[in-house]
C-alpha cells in the first residue's frame, strides 16, 4: 500500500491522520462532557475538573496541529476516484460535508484557545509547561471565542453525523465495502453499480 494516496485509493498517511483526528476529537467531546458536569470538589475516573480542562485545552492543541498537518499532506500525491457506489447526490453532500468537517477541526480548537487566553486560564500543557499569554485578558473577545467554540462543537457533530450515517448506509444496506476504502491494511474498492443522478 501507498504511503500517499493514489487514484485506486487512500494512502497509509491519510488513513494514520484520519483516525488520529477521530481519537483526538472522540477524546474532546468525552472530555468535555466530564469537565463541564463535575462540581470543583469531585473527581471522575481519580481526576479533578481541573484536570479534564488541562487535558482538554492540551489536547485541543494536539488536534489543532494534526488537522493542519492532515490538510498539508492532502496535497501530496492525489484523490482517490470517487467510489462507484455514490450516487451524484451523495458525492455533492460528501464534498460539502467534508468542507465543513476541516473548518469545524480548525475553528474549534482555536477558538477554544482564544477563549482560555484571553479569558485568563491559560494552558498548562499536559501539566508540564505553562504557555505563555500573546492575546492578555480581554472579555470581549472571551465571550465570542466561547460561543464560537461551542458553536463549532455543534457544526462538528452535526456534520460527522451525516458524514458516519452515509457510510454506515453503504456499509450496511448498500454493502458496497464502502467504509472499507479508510481501515488500515485495506485497499478495496467497492464495486461498481450504476449511480442514479440527483
Amino acid at each position: 500500500m501507498s504511503v500517499l494516496n493514489t487514484k485506486e485509493g487512500y494512502g497509509t498517511l491519510t488513513k494514520l491522520l484520519h483516525w488520529a483526528i477521530v481519537g483526538l476529537f472522540a477524546f474532546q467531546f468525552a472530555a468535555a462532557h466530564v469537565m463541564i458536569r463535575t462540581p470543583p470538589d469531585e473527581s471522575v475516573l481519580g481526576l479533578t475538573r481541573d484536570t479534564y480542562y488541562n487535558w482538554h485545552k492540551s489536547i485541543g492543541l494536539v488536534a489543532l496541529g494534526v488537522a493542519v498537518f492532515r490538510l498539508l499532506a492532502r496535497q501530496l500525491g492525489r484523490l482517490p476516484d470517487w467510489a462507484p457506489t455514490l450516487r451524484v447526490c451523495e458525492r455533492r453532500f460528501v464534498h460539502r460535508a467534508e468542507q465543513v468537517l476541516y473548518a469545524a477541526m480548525l475553528v474549534l480548537p482555536l477558538s477554544g484557545y482564544l477563549y482560555v487566553m484571553a479569558g485568563g486560564y491559560g494552558i498548562n500543557l499536559f501539566g508540564a509547561v505553562q504557555l505563555a499569554n500573546p492575546i492578555g485578558e480581554n472579555q470581549p473577545l472571551a465571550v465570542v471565542a466561547k460561543w464560537t467554540h461551542i458553536a463549532a462543537g455543534y457544526v462538528l457533530l452535526l456534520a460527522l453525523a451525516g458524514h458516519v450515517g452515509l457510510v454506515l448506509w453503504h456499509q450496511l444496506f448498500v454493502k458496497d465495502r464502502l467504509l472499507h476504502r479508510m481501515l488500515p491494511g485495506r485497499h478495496v474498492r467497492p464495486s461498481a453499480r450504476p449511480s442514479a443522478s440527483g
